[in-house]
This record gives structure tokens, sequence and C-alpha cells, in this order.
């Protein structure tokens, strides 16, 4: 039945609103997903603690302030005057701090809601952004409908959406600035083809991925990791599309220099004015060290920098990057057990737990389709899959050098919009071609697979949700003894 199903809606994708009402459609699931019950727990979660109260003083005062000891059980039931008047250090950037605010502007600053705001909204809209990306990419509407079912229901992005922490808002931006890139990559072949010119260009969608990409570093430093990825593939693109096209390959480098340059200056000019609290102030931590702003502001920066390189603390749900590839040690953000209390519901005790597992089918099968792709594009280079494969790889591999360095696996948040691409690009693959030729029994692979994830969603909904489940619900859904 479920097969069937799959021909008839692939059938159906043709339809000329099938695009329109499958992404309105999906999106919703995902906006229940992130926003239904997201005030919950009603405590300041993991980083939580920093973020928000740090979002807080941001806007009160421009730059951040040191908290007095025990203010989170305070700020939690809306005692919010438990700052102090000293500046503190922070490592990371504004933008993601400002955008916490803003939420707490809107639904106040006392509300847990207000403080999850921003992360579930950028979450929620990473949904349709899939679907264009996936559209544009592969070419069929009915595998982006299915790329956004995927996100829709991806664990890491869900909890991550659920939370007042930046990586969430870093992997929006970055997927962002990948679409400006996936339309430059598309409207440059166009004008190669049509021109065949060596004149240097200034390339409009390179401009607004400078400008995305500047976002996502002014929320974490990582999302500098995706600006040089996405720089490097436009200058790779560029060297194979002149070499097919015939044309001189030594021009490509002019034409690099200059999109590094249309990249960079735009996300530089970004990332300065997400400081424009700091530097127009006088108490921001470090802002008089040095005569000017720009001497401060570079020296917090090296301040910083140490810190992030020699951060080594130990932490019972530390993993590294090789660990995040497998699940090995997912992070639990949110856990508490209740006996005869309100926040059980209709139970009459309960667990309330929030841990960012991934969805496992989409985690596997996405590595799987990451590494085809890859090796894919070894023996004959596609731009439209090697670019999934550079987002996977701006998101992961940097990290792989820190092996060392204190990290947590829900910083995978940030490529796993690549995993859900990298396996939709991959069923399509199948859907046109088969394995080996068998073209039977497509339909109903499909459908086992897309399936699974739904299965597996509903097991773990509880979790990424932080809704009251019985304990025995709570201890099923740890699979294995090293998540707990």
């Amino acid at each position: 039945m479920i097969s069937a199903a799959i021909r008839v809606s692939t059938k159906l994708a043709n339809h000329r609103r099938f695009g329109l009402v499958s992404t309105i459609g999906i999106t919703l699931i995902g906006l229940i997903i992130r926003f239904a019950n997201l005030a919950n727990p009603r405590l300041l979660v993991f980083d939580e603690t920093y973020y928000v109260k740090d979002a807080y003083t941001l806007g009160l005062f421009g730059s951040e302030r040191n908290w007095q000891a025990g203010a989170d059980a305070d700020f939690a039931m809306g005692n919010l005057s438990g700052f102090l008047d000293t500046a503190a250090y922070v490592v990371h950037p504004p933008l993601g701090k400002w955008l916490i605010w803003l939420g707490m502007q809107l639904f106040g600053a006392d509300s847990a809601f207000g403080w999850r705001f921003a992360t579930a909204l950028l979450g929620t809209l990473m949904i349709p952004l899939v679907i264009l990306i996936a559209r544009r990419l592969i070419g069929s509407n009915f595998f982006a409908a299915v790329a956004g079912l995927m996100m829709a229901l991806e664990g890491i992005s869900i909890t991550l959406s659920r939370t007042a922490i930046l990586d969430g808002m870093l992997a929006f931006f970055a997927l962002l600035g990948f679409y400006f890139v996936v339309r430059d990559e598309s409207a440059w072949r166009k004008r190669l083809r049509r021109t065949r010119s060596d004149a240097l260009v200034l390339r409009g969608w390179l401009l607004l991925a400078g400008v995305s990409l500047g976002l996502a570093a002014s929320v974490k430093w990582s999302g500098l990791y995706f600006l040089a990825a996405f720089g490097l593939y436009t200058f790779l693109v560029d060297l194979h599309l002149r070499g097919r096209l015939g044309m001189p390959r030594v021009f490509a480098i002019g034409q690099g220099v200059l999109n590094a340059i249309v990249l960079l200056v735009p996300a530089f000019v970004v990332y300065v004015a997400s400081w424009l609290g700091w530097i127009l102030g006088s108490g921001g931590w470090g802002r008089n060290a040095k005569p000017s702003w720009y001497e401060s502001l570079w020296d917090y920066h090296l301040n910083a920098y140490s810190f992030h390189t020699g951060l080594t603390s130990p932490h019972p749900y530390q993993a590294n990057a090789f660990e995040w590839l497998l699940s090995l040690r997912p992070t639990a953000l949110f856990f508490e057990r209740y006996e005869a209390s309100s926040a059980c519901g209709w139970l009459t005790d309960c667990t309330v737990a929030l841990t960012a597992i991934p969805n496992l089918i989409i985690w596997i099968a996405g590595l799987l389709a990451i590494i085809w792709l890859g090796f894919r594009n070894t023996r004959k280079f596609d731009p439209k899959s090697f670019a999934i494969v550079t987002g996977f790889l701006a998101g992961w591999l940097p990290w792989s050098f820190y092996l060392e360095r204190t990290t947590f696996q829900f910083y995978a948040v940030g490529y796993a919009p690549f995993l859900v691409l990298a396996l939709a690009f991959a069923m399509h693959a199948y859907w046109r071609k088969g394995i080996a030729r068998r073209l039977k029994g497509r339909s109903g692979a499909i459908a086992v697979l897309i399936s699974a994830v739904v299965i597996v969603a509903l097991y773990f909904l509880s979790i990424w949700m932080a809704l009251p489940v019985p304990d025995f619900v709570w201890r099923m859904q740890m699979l294995f003894p090293f998540w707990i």
C-alpha cells in the first residue's frame, strides 16, 4: 500500500501546485514539533545558562554582564535582577544572543517560550530551505518533499531548535549561505555556456552567500569553516566548467580571487557589525584594553581563540567528531525524574528528558549516502552532488583535528541538513536507475526507508520534545548503555 502511494505521489509531484502544497504541509509538521511544549522545561537547560542570561544583559547594556551565583533558578522564576556591574568574558560572538533577546522582547524575558522562540523559528525555516535546495540539486518535487520531511523529523535538529543554544542558529545561516552558493553555481554555469567570456564578474548570489555566512560566523566562529569550504567549492567548480567548455582554466584563478573578495568583504562587515553594542559602549569585557576599539576587539579575539583551542575540561557528555558519526554519545540537555508532580500531567510519576539523539535512519543512511557521493565524484565530478559533500565536510572535517578539545555531539547539527540532502539525492538516483540495473521494487524500498524514518521519529519524539513519559519508556529509548 505504501509503495503504491509512493508511485502515485511521484506522479502527482508533476502537478504545478505539488511543490507549494507539500512544502507548506511538511513545514507545518516541523513547526508543530518544534513549537509544541516549547516552554518546558521552564528552566535554563545546559548552555542556556550562559546564552539566555547573556542575551538579557546584552539587550540592556550592549554587552554581557556577570551574574550572581545561583542566578539560574531566580531567572527561571522571573527574577531578572541578579546581574552584576562587572563585564562578563564570553567567547562567542553576539549575534545569536541578540536573536535570543529579540524573542525575549516579544514574549517576555521571563518566558521560556521567549528564550527559545528564535531557535525554534530558524529551525522551522530550515525545512522549506532544504526543500528549495533539494529541488535545485535533485530536480524532483517529490524527492525534494522527502528531503523536507526528513529535515522535519531529524532529531538533533529538533532538539537544537527547542533550546536557546547557538548551534541551531549557526546551522540555519550556514544552510542559507549554501542555498545562495547553489544558486550561484547554476547561474554561473549558464553564463559561461552562453558567453564563453574570460572577463571577471561580480556574482550577486555569492554576495548574498557572503552576508549569510558572515551571519553564521557572527553566531559562532565555526561558521568560518563553511565560508572557507564554499569559497573553495566555487573555485573548483569554475575550474571544472572551464575545462568542460574548452576554456583556459588559468582564468579561474582571477575569478577565484574576486569570488573570495565578494564572499569575505560582506562577511567581515556583517561580523564587525554584530559587535556594535560592544564597540559603541564602554562597559564590555576588554573594551578599554587598548587605545582604540579595533585594537581592543582584536585583543579580545586573541583571548577567545586561546580559550577555544585550549578547552579540555572533562564533561560526562563530551564526544569527538568521529563519535558524532555513529551517535556514540548524544548530549543529554535535560533530565528529571518526577513523582506525584504536576509536571507529569495525567501520569502519577514520570521522566522528562531532552536529549539530542539523531534520527538514526537519517544519520546512518545519510552518512552512507555521503560516502557514496564522495566516491562518485572521484570517478566523475558532479557540481551538484559535490556541493552536498562540501557542506558535510565543512560541518564535520575541521572538528576531526580537535579530538582532544571538549566538544559535544550536538555540534553535528551544522551538517545534519547535508545528510538529509545526500540521502534524498541517493534515493532519487536509485529511483531513476536502481542498483546494478535492478529496477524492480524501487518504490517499495523507498517506502520502507521513509517509513523507517517516521517510525524512528515517533519512537524518540518524547525525548526530543521533553514530554513526560513513564520511566520505562525513557529507558527503552536509551538503546545503548553508553547513551545514559
